[in-house]
């Protein structure tokens, strides 16, 4: 397996690739980028390579690049929960949802088919099916996928949020996605409809364990609109979050962006 570690003079290879001009970049780092998949002969970035590029931006520039707006508020007081300061900065607005980064969405999905996974379950458990986490399901039965999101696209409010009652009251989920309500997800799955989270649980399904991790913080609805709001304070985008951002925006109805905290 090639060596990933890179130079700063790598790095810099990379950005300037990432504009569009490749032409300086010397031969002999050229050569180690394209040993490490980052690069082709050409001097055009891989999708690796892209995605090094883009994790090596300051935040504006890692927004433009992922076509999502930055907002800034300033002198917001969010001590150690930024991310729950900027929930209730959006409940205040009439917005409902949650800030476990992509619980909401997870949740759903677990809920949706939750009569189904109960059937699919290898210990014949209704309860394991319940508390087991949703991109777990999504990997022991991926010979299932297309029966899973049938039946998420199937689902009506009543059934999720009868499946999501029933998972709740797990305290391990509880304190894996604090604060849920049955108000919030039924705001969420309204708004999403059965058709986006079929698409998003098939996206889900190609790579769950990847796909878990990098999800905007915040899953917001009112009425008809979404909100799908990554907070920062200091810190800019991380790889994970480059790769499921880019792989999901296309499939989230809404608006995605990221919310800059920043103290006075």
């Amino acid at each position: 397996m090639p060596e990933k570690k890179m130079t700063a003079e790598m790095k810099a290879a990379l950005r300037e690739a990432l504009s569009g001009d490749a032409s300086r970049v010397k031969k002999g780092t050229l050569s180690a980028l394209v040993r490490r998949g980052f690069m082709e002969k050409s001097g055009d970035l891989t999708l690796e390579g892209w995605r090094n590029a883009v994790a090596s931006l300051k935040l504006p520039d890692q927004c433009a690049q992922l076509d999502i707006s930055l907002e800034i508020i300033e002198g917001v007081q969010f001590g150690n929960e930024p991310e729950r300061t900027a929930w209730s900065h959006y409940k205040q607005k009439g917005y409902e949802g949650g800030y476990c980064e992509g619980g909401p969405v997870l949740l759903l999905i677990r809920a949706a088919a939750l009569d189904l996974f109960a059937n699919l379950n290898p210990f014949g458990s209704r309860e394991d099916a319940c508390s087991r986490f949703t991109e777990a399901q999504l990997k022991i039965h991926e010979g299932h996928i297309s029966e899973i999101a049938a039946a998420v696209e199937a689902a009506d409010r009543d059934t999720v949020l009868r499946g999501f009652r029933e998972i709740y009251r797990s305290l391990m989920v509880q304190e894996a996605y604090p604060e849920l309500t049955e108000a919030a997800i039924g705001s969420i799955f309204t708004a999403l409809g059965g058709k986006a989270l079929r698409e998003i649980t098939r996206a889900i399904a190609e790579d769950p364990y990847q796909y878990r991790a990098g999800w905007p913080d915040l899953t917001l609805a009112k009425g008809e609109d979404m909100l799908w709001v990554e907070v920062k304070t200091t810190d800019k985008l991380h790889m994970s979050q480059i790769i499921t951002m880019t792989k999901m925006k296309p499939l989230l109805p809404g608006k995605l962006l990221v919310l800059q905290l920043a103290k006075l």
